[in-house]
């Protein structure tokens, strides 16, 4: 479903106003993701773990469609992102931790409603679509409640939804619990786990610091360590192995080796 080869991701990096003089022509830039390359299953559900700074973010966004790689390619269901990217997004839901992706001054189901008819939704079906996604999250009786007047927590359920205009073979969750309380995260992971993953050959990815939330959500882990993939692993054999998952993963943190067989 999703092939990754030798991806490396580089950013061009702002100089300091001495090297416009010394260096002008000079660029530097920062890599990323250096050498990545992965192959994900339909079904599987794959927790990305490391550290801030590991990659996990900016992989998720090349495979989302939202970044282009530098060099290496990947295909979605078969399409390449980079020729063919229309094709390769549109069972692709990416659902971001960014509050500034809606309109605050429009209720819940408004900033659906617009985001929906993006999607090509029209007419009944757009109302029933916005409808059946607000229910899914659980956010029927805050629909006509303004984005501003929202919690932290619901506003992660609205940043689903929409993530599921599409009804996507894909779903892609960057730190879907970040900012939320142990309540309000513990909601939010029922319903992916109990509603947005009833199709049990949806894939999801999820970029996540939290151990138990891996497994809770996943079967698998991707752990990523200064741009690069160190160990892709099931979770049950974590654990056969290394007891804990917090055990696997303060021994991948605190070592150079590579995990990957």
């Amino acid at each position: 479903m999703i092939i990754a080869d030798n991806i490396f991701m580089q950013y061009p990096m702002p100089k300091k106003y001495i090297e416009y003089i010394t260096s002008p022509f000079r660029s530097h830039k920062f890599t990323a993701l250096k050498g990545v390359s992965l192959n994900i299953e339909a079904g599987d559900r794959i927790a990305f773990l490391g550290t801030n700074g590991a990659g996990k973010t900016t992989l998720l966004k090349i495979i989302g469609g939202l970044l282009y790689p530098t060099t290496g390619s990947l295909t979605v269901n078969g399409h390449d992102t980079k020729k063919e990217s229309l094709k390769a997004k549109k069972k692709v839901g990416f659902v971001l931790n960014e509050e500034r992706s809606f309109y605050w001054r429009l209720t819940g189901r408004q900033n659906l409603l617009f985001f929906a008819s993006l999607d090509n939704f029209s007419g009944d079906g757009l109302h029933k679509k916005v409808d059946d996604l607000m229910d899914l999250v659980g956010l029927q009786e805050a629909k006509d409640k303004i984005f501003a007047g929202y919690s932290s927590g619901m506003k992660q359920k609205l940043a689903i939804a929409r993530g599921m205009i599409s009804s996507p073979d894909i779903l892609i969750l960057d730190e879907p619990t970040r900012t939320l309380d142990p309540i309000s995260a513990d909601d939010i992971a029922s319903i992916i786990s109990k509603r947005v993953h009833v199709n049990k050959d949806r894939t999801l990815l999820i970029a996540t610091h939290s151990l138990a939330e891996a497994q809770r959500l996943c079967d698998k882990v991707c752990f990523m360590k200064k741009g690069a993939i160190v160990d892709f692993s099931s979770i049950s054999d974590i654990i056969d192995k290394y007891k804990t998952l917090e055990n696997y993963y303060k021994l991948i943190i605190n070592s150079d080796k590579n995990f990957e067989s």
